[in-house]
């Protein structure tokens, strides 16, 4: 083959799996965790810092379907199915927050990025925590979604078996109930069914033990070990299983601030799209300050 044309489709390989260009497919690919399991993921945009979106419990990396594009014109934009959840494997034995964490550090040096921020929805927030501590000097801000609103806030005791008796006794009905309870009355009844329809259909054996591991994490540490600047675009209310962000108490334990958007439930980043990405825009340029 000619040597000019073979550098050629070397460097055209190259460019297709670093990134997709804005408004193109996204690049996808499969990522082997520590353990084996696959994990996977969609690529886009170009960037020196990459924004890793993590979904929260019972999601996918659909979750992002406003945000992925939307932000590729300026960063590396990576959205994963968390293990347990979507195309990503589910066949580990123990499930933990702590082993999602570990493979959002294999996506993150897999892919080779350099400077990150990882976009944690609820139980993505805390991943994200996580892997902060397993990435020094490679992530550099975790970015939470109504999510890490209280470092010290404690779930009564019996409110966690009776949601998790619920979960095993009838994952579906529990499953939606949880579902309507995140999301406001005004909330869109299209987005509320199809929240809820993701949620149900994962397998209740894993999502009861990813649920029962979140309750028990030590917030405190969390945010204490990550290392990094800890942001937030939180709900400021209006919905039944609504947590205030308490600010102050967690300045105690991180460099941390937080936004709120008013009339959203627990998913802005699907309820109010544009709003949601002009604060995280906003919040994006001011940690490029820091």
């Amino acid at each position: 083959m000619n040597p000019r044309l073979t550098g050629l489709a070397s460097f055209v390989a190259c460019a297709f799996l670093t990134s997709a260009a804005v408004g193109e497919e996204p690049v996808k690919k499969t990522v082997k965790a520590s353990d084996g399991l696959s994990i996977a993921c969609d690529i886009r945009g170009k960037g020196d810092t990459a924004l890793v979106f993590l979904h929260g419990w019972g999601g996918d990396r659909e979750y992002w379907k406003h945000q992925a594009d939307a932000f590729a014109a300026d960063y590396t934009v990576v959205t994963l199915d968390q293990a347990g959840h979507g195309a990503s494997g589910k066949e580990r034995k123990v499930w933990t927050v702590e082993a999602l964490a570990g493979d959002v550090e294999s996506v993150v040096k897999d892919l080779k990025l350099k400077r990150v921020v990882l976009v944690g929805h609820s139980m993505g927030g805390s991943v994200a925590l996580l892997a902060a501590k397993k990435l020094p000097g490679t992530v550099v801000a975790v970015v939470g979604v109504d999510t890490l609103q209280d470092a010290e806030m404690k779930r009564p005791d019996d409110t966690v078996k009776s949601l998790t008796a619920g979960l095993e006794k009838d994952f579906k009905v529990t499953v939606g109930g949880m579902a309507a309870g995140l999301l406001s009355e005004k909330s869109d009844a299209k987005l509320k069914e199809w929240i809820g329809e993701k949620a149900a259909s994962r397998e209740p054996a894993i999502a009861i033990a990813l649920i029962k591991d979140l309750f028990a994490l030590d917030q405190k540490k969390a945010f204490k070990e990550a290392g990094v600047p800890v942001r937030c675009v939180n709900s400021s209310g209006g919905f039944p299983f609504f947590t205030p962000t308490a600010v102050e108490t967690n300045k105690k334990y991180a460099d941390y601030d937080a936004v709120t958007i008013p009339d959203v439930g627990h998913y802005p980043m699907l309820e109010k799209p544009k709003e949601f990405n002009d604060k995280l825009r906003d919040v994006l340029k001011r940690l490029s300050k820091k």
